[in-house]
């Protein structure tokens, strides 16, 4: 029991005896008993008053001046505001830190209710949407009306990022991001891109350009080596230069023709081609090709006993088999063992590239989708590739809602697994490597 209603009970004791004992003098024990009760629920009542008031004008000042239990709950009372307002001061520093952070970033920052309705945002996100006071408690859908962004703000589940070009400025772009918080509120982030967007679409035009430009003397090229070839035939000299020459147009031909397909693919304005593909027919054509280009050196097999049907782009697809399959001739020594396997499953096909070779090291894999990487150079000195089919595999998946998964130890061989839908969806609005 704590001290306060010890002192309280001793109290109304004492009084009670008190008043016993003068009654009895008197005469009157149980009159003077209940005058004394009287005067001590007047005192009480007084000391509760006071309390009350003090509590009414929110605890400031000097708390009333009480002792016993009474004493003891002010006492409480005046720690707990103490404490209360030592945590409000330093939830105020807090917040107001916040504030001048979140005012300090470039990044718009907005708050959404549940109910996607705007109640909070930075200086940052009143310049780059245009936001003005008036626009708090605005559903987010009527400040930023764009199908893509509606489509992606309303979903449950919040994956990635979107682009969109900004209404209040002319040519910018910005990347939204959002991710929920707290109880269902959402935090919306948006990034001005405008340079970035214009720096990679400068960087996609020049690839394209210089690719093209580069197909015609490569062409002129060819056509006089293999006019000399004949020529050359009669010099040894000559015929291991031209030899070399003509290695080297081929790779650079190889290298224009990458660069020229990944900037296809990259190219908002060559959307996939849907069409209803038989990959039983394209794997054997493309196995075929395989064990050509092999020279009969690798054990190459197709493993389907179904005829598998997607909708795809048929030269998305096709240039992500050969890049596959190819590789696995290239980058693996005579007499290893290939199999291609296409499984079916619910809604989708798995097309896997198995090999028993030399395999990937398991921290370079995360890496293989990279532009021009190419991995340990040791074991890519031979093979002449470009570094791009990989990228150009992976980003032909994307376009077609595909994935690729790479399993491989060093010394136990290689898998490729290509996971396609059976049934294409809608394109996506942005996809990358």
């Amino acid at each position: 029991m704590r001290p306060g209603m010890h002192t309280e009970i001793w109290r109304a004791v004492f009084v009670g005896l008190f008043c016993a004992l003068f009654g009895f003098s008197l005469g009157y024990p149980f009159e003077v008993i209940l005058i004394g009760l009287m005067v001590y629920m007047a005192w009480t009542f007084r000391t509760i008053d006071k309390l009350f008031h003090w509590i009414d004008k929110g605890m400031g000042g000097i708390p009333p001046d009480a002792d016993g239990v009474w004493g003891e709950i002010t006492d409480t009372l005046n720690r707990q505001r103490r404490r209360h307002r030592r945590g409000q001061e330093k939830m105020r520093r807090t917040i107001n830190r916040i504030t001048r952070l979140t005012e300090a970033l470039d990044e718009g920052i907005l708050v959404l209710r549940s109910d996607l309705m705007l109640d909070w945002w930075n200086s940052s996100a009143t310049k780059l949407l245009g936001l003005r006071p008036a626009d708090r408690l605005t559903a987010v859908t009527n400040l930023i009306r764009d199908p893509v962004f509606v489509s992606y703000i309303t979903q449950k589940e919040f994956v990635g990022s979107i682009k969109l070009s900004s209404s209040d400025q002319v040519g910018a772009t910005l990347q939204l991001s959002a991710s929920y918080f707290g109880d269902d509120e959402i935090v919306l982030v948006i990034t001005d891109i405008t340079r970035l967007s214009n720096l990679e679409q400068l960087r996609k035009e020049f690839v394209g350009n210089v690719s093209h430009e580069l197909r015609t003397p490569l062409t002129v090229m060819r056509g006089y080596l293999e006019t000399l070839e004949d020529v050359a035939a009669k010099d040894p000299l000559l015929a291991k230069a031209f030899a070399q020459m003509s290695n080297q147009v081929s790779r650079m031909q190889g290298l224009s023709d990458d660069l020229i397909m990944i900037s296809r693919l990259e190219s908002d304005d060559h959307r996939p081609i849907l069409e209803r593909i038989n990959l039983k027919p394209m794997l054997e054509e493309i196995v075929a090709e395989a064990k050509v280009l092999g020279d009969g050196t690798h054990t190459i097999s197709l493993v389907c006993h179904q005829d598998p049907v997607i909708e795809a782009d048929v030269k998305d697809i096709r240039s992500v088999f050969d890049n596959i399959i190819f590789n696995a001739v290239r980058h693996n020594p005579r007499g290893a063992n290939i199999i291609v396997r296409a499984t079916s499953y619910t809604g989708f096909i798995n097309i896997s590239v198995k090999d028993d070779g030399i395999g990937i090291d398991p921290n370079e894999i995360p890496r293989l989708t990279e532009r021009f990487y190419r991995g340990d150079s040791s074991r890519n000195s031979e093979t002449g590739g470009s570094g791009l089919g990989l990228a150009i595999v992976k980003h032909a998946l994307a376009r077609n809602h595909g994935q690729l998964i790479i399993n491989s130890r060093l010394g136990q061989g290689a898998e490729f697994v290509c996971r396609l839908p059976l049934q294409n969806q809608e394109s996506p609005a942005e996809y990358s490597l």
